[in-house]
């Protein structure tokens, strides 16, 4: 997990693309949009490192989902719905962004989701998507083998913060998604920096059961989509990736090697193919903006 200061970002960027950042987000540079979501126990600052690789030529805008970064936690969980992110996320883009302006979205693992999400109920606002490892657990037959463990985790990690034992909850997720004895070789500030948020998970969770419906929810919009994973991440969003592979109707795939977080334990592999992606759906989308509507047209699974 990715537990830096985004000041890396002001010391490395050029004076005229140092960030702006305000509670809960931060922009940096000027041009075409580029917003980014993080993953779960994360938060804006996950994406320091790609803001600096694109600030000196896109408009980066990082956002803290809710409860996390700068965000309070949800008031309740029962009625927490992924639609709450998107509103948030909807809210910042409407103060940052001119309605005229497309977007490029990258997200991981649950921001990953948040960007599908988005990219639903904003159509033909979003020029595309740059997505590790979707959490897109319905779109898996419920009697999936990969997805016991799953919900094992998630009422673990309940079952943890009801009893007040937070790195317990902490490690278990940390654990399932990093892999075995990921928590306790974590630096003690790490960990309780990721013990304080933990709270938000099981909303996470809930959150993830309730869309997509199906696979269909997925097929609506034709949006550019690169769709990366690691080949050592855990099996069931390996599953995902390949049902995601087959279903978005204008996808290219990457893997790596590298887990569930490799955007954060290795940036140097995911952020070039990020960066090359935006640039490439920037320079077809000049390309044949004299045709309203169309759309880049990419070949599945490269």
């Amino acid at each position: 997990m990715n537990v830096s200061s985004l000041s890396a970002v002001a010391s490395f960027l050029p004076p005229q693309v140092q960030r702006e950042e305000r509670h809960g987000y931060f922009v940096a540079g000027t041009g075409t949009p580029v917003l980014m979501l993080h993953s779960s126990l994360s938060s804006k600052s996950q994406w320091t490192t790609l803001a600096e690789r694109m600030a000196s030529r896109f408009k980066v805008i990082a956002v803290d989902l809710c409860g996390y970064g700068d965000n309070a936690l949800p008031k309740a969980e029962a009625s927490f719905t992924l639609d709450d992110e998107v509103a948030l996320v909807t809210a910042r883009l409407h103060r940052l962004v001119n309605a005229s302006e497309s977007v490029h979205v990258v997200g991981h693992s649950y921001g990953a989701l948040v960007a599908l999400r988005l990219a639903h109920c904003l159509r033909g606002r979003i020029a595309s998507l740059a997505l590790f490892e979707p959490v897109a657990f319905s779109v898996l037959e419920e009697k999936e083998p990969a997805l016991k463990d799953l919900w094992q985790i998630a009422e673990g990690v309940s079952r943890s913060l009801v009893s007040g034992h937070r790195h317990d909850a902490a490690r278990s997720f940390v654990d399932f998604w990093s892999g075995e004895g990921s928590y306790a070789s974590m630096p003690l500030p790490a960990q309780a920096s990721l013990a304080r948020r933990v709270d938000k998970v099981p909303f996470d969770f809930r959150a993830v059961r309730g869309w997509p419906e199906d696979a269909r929810d997925l097929r609506v919009s034709a949006v550019p989509t690169l769709l990366l994973s690691g080949s050592r991440s855990p099996a069931v969003v390996q599953l995902i990736h390949a049902l995601l592979a087959r279903t978005l109707p204008n996808v290219r795939t990457g893997s790596f090697d590298c887990g569930h977080m490799g955007p954060v334990t290795h940036p140097h592999l995911i952020n070039p193919w990020i960066e090359a992606f935006v640039d490439m759906c920037c320079e077809r989308d000049a390309t044949i903006a004299p045709r309203a509507g169309a759309v880049p047209s990419l070949r599945a699974a490269d």
